[in-house]
């Protein structure tokens, strides 16, 4: 008997994601801002992207090596593997082959969808206490927009390939996914879905969930988003200049909504949240706006 094919088909895109989280302008005890997100990628695009990702690595240490916007995060895990050397190299080089990764995937299709949240509270309790709450909601308002990007875009399947989350801890994302696939509305049905049903767009039934450590595509994912993170500090005043805002050009074209409304349908802040959607709106105008050539839908 033949084996099932499980490729999915010709015209599915893969919503590869990942999340990071920073402190605002309220003095917050913990961060108080959470950001998710990253890249939809047609699968027609990704064996090419991904090697353009990886000769990247490749001129700078090894093309499997794991990278992340935050390397140094990444210290414990080659010294478990007695690869010290190589991270010292990919350390040290990281603003390079950061800015390199930018630059080189600029030509391909893929499209950067992300949500941000800030807390109502900044008492390190309410904040921990609320978490789960608040990563639901980030991750419902990322997923509204890749739900409207399905919906314009017609693939035939569409995949969410999330990173394995802190401590294990899928529940908020397995809630929050469910009722968008099968009801088109957020788990505390709060809030309809504007693209319907994401059953009827081709949606698989459930996100996977993957090790960042070992998929090139989430680590693009999270060298966008901790870019964005850094963009936001930028937005609130925090830095008056950071290296992810400047990598970002590079590929601001590829933000949903570019030109006019990356804030709102490629960087989604709640209603609630004015100051700092008014923050970010300010600044991606003034800072990103200007770098995009041509739009890409």
């Amino acid at each position: 008997m033949q084996a099932k094919d499980r490729r999915l088909p010709g015209s599915a895109v893969r919503w590869y994601a990942d999340n990071s989280e920073l402190n605002g302008i309220r003095d917050a005890e913990i961060p108080d801002i959470l950001v998710f997100g990253g890249v939809a990628v047609p699968v027609q695009s990704e064996q090419a992207l991904r090697k353009a990702i990886e000769e990247v690595k490749e001129r700078f240490g090894h093309r499997r090596a794991p990278v992340k916007w935050n390397f140094k995060d990444l210290k414990s895990l080659y010294e478990k593997q007695n690869k010290e050397g190589l991270y010292t190299r990919l350390r040290d080089s990281s603003k390079e082959w950061r800015e390199e990764v930018f630059k080189a995937v600029n030509n391909f299709d893929f499209t950067i969808i992300i949500a941000c949240i800030e807390s109502y509270s900044i008492k390190r309790d309410n904040i921990k206490d609320k978490k789960d709450m608040l990563t639901r909601h980030v991750f419902s308002n990322a997923l509204m927009r890749l739900g409207l990007h399905a919906r314009d875009r017609k693939p035939d399947c569409v995949q969410v390939v999330l990173d394995w989350p802190d401590k294990g801890k899928s529940k908020p994302f397995d809630l929050e996914y469910a009722s968008a696939f099968s009801h088109g509305r957020t788990y505390d049905k709060d809030v309809n879905y504007s693209s319907g049903r994401l059953a009827n767009l081709g949606f698989l039934d459930s996100p996977v969930y993957a090790n960042m450590h070992h998929s090139t595509m989430l680590q693009f994912a999270d060298l966008v988003v901790g870019a964005t993170r850094e963009l936001i500090e930028c937005a609130y005043e925090k830095k008056e200049s950071a290296f992810g805002v400047d990598v970002l050009k590079h590929v601001s074209s590829h933000f949903r909504g570019a030109p006019k409304s990356i804030c709102g349908r490629g960087i989604s802040v709640p209603s609630g949240n004015v100051r700092l959607r008014t923050a970010i709106e300010r600044f991606v105008k003034e800072n990103l706006n200007n770098s995009i050539p041509t739009q890409i839908m």
